[in-house]
């Protein structure tokens, strides 16, 4: 979806770049390989952007013009109608699964509106409506309290034992993490995986980790709810 982009917007001046985030790059490496040579595609091992750009899930994106400058902050981000919204629940799901689906049909639908600002854009530069200046990208900036510092802090130090191979003290930091920033999924997917991906797999989707940290993707999807799933972007 986002190599296409790139490869519609190049020659008008436009790069879209792609960043996985991921603890271990082998997991992002097949993505990246199919995107290569023609779309930029990065792997942040350490969750930088998380820390600085506001990123709290994917796929998110920011606007950056040609100077430099940040004209749009983190913010859900999909060119094109989610599959999700028209999606059929049959009746002989079991009762989770519907209320897990049910609430898939609940995630912001913002496809074609965020092609079309991104579209009006690259037409009309700084003159667009979807440019912000300097003090509307603060404003519209996700606030970072002491509480959600803390988080980066303690994620990076899961991030160094699980590197050095002590797993239980991992845990221990990412939980704390997981505390003090919950909305922050990039977080809690990256630790979850690592327990209940299957050997030689490249990722498990439905992240149960019960037994570890005492709950699951879909646990935790269905209480957040579909449509608080992501920062809306505001159009």
């Amino acid at each position: 979806m986002w190599q296409a982009l790139h490869t519609e917007l190049e020659s008008l001046g436009v790069t879209v770049v792609t960043v996985a985030l991921d603890i271990d790059p082998e997991k992002a490496r097949p993505w990246i390989e199919a995107a290569a040579p023609t779309h930029p595609s990065l792997i942040d091992s350490h969750h930088q952007i998380d820390e600085l750009l506001g990123i709290s899930n994917v796929p998110m994106a920011v606007w950056i013009d040609e100077t430099g400058t940040l004209v749009r902050p983190a913010e859900t981000a999909a060119i094109r109608a989610s599959k999700y919204a028209s999606m059929e629940i049959a009746d002989d799901l079991p009762e989770q699964m519907k209320i897990l689906l049910t609430e898939m049909r609940e995630l912001p639908n913002v496809g074609d509106a965020y092609r079309a600002a991104i579209l009006d854009w690259v037409k009309h530069g700084a003159d667009s409506s979807f440019a912000l200046d300097g003090e509307a990208v603060v404003a519209a900036s996700q606030p970072r309290p002491e509480a959600h510092k803390r988080a980066a802090a303690c994620f990076e130090m899961g991030h160094h034992f699980h590197a050095s191979g002590h797993r239980t003290k991992a845990i221990e930091w990412w939980s704390e993490a997981h505390s003090l920033c919950p909305h922050n999924w990039p977080y809690k997917r990256q630790a979850w995986t690592l327990e209940s991906t299957p050997e030689g797999a490249h990722s498990d989707l439905a992240q149960d980790v019960h037994d570890v940290y005492g709950t699951s993707w879909s646990a935790e999807f269905v209480r957040t709810g579909g449509a608080n799933y992501g920062v809306l972007p505001k159009l």
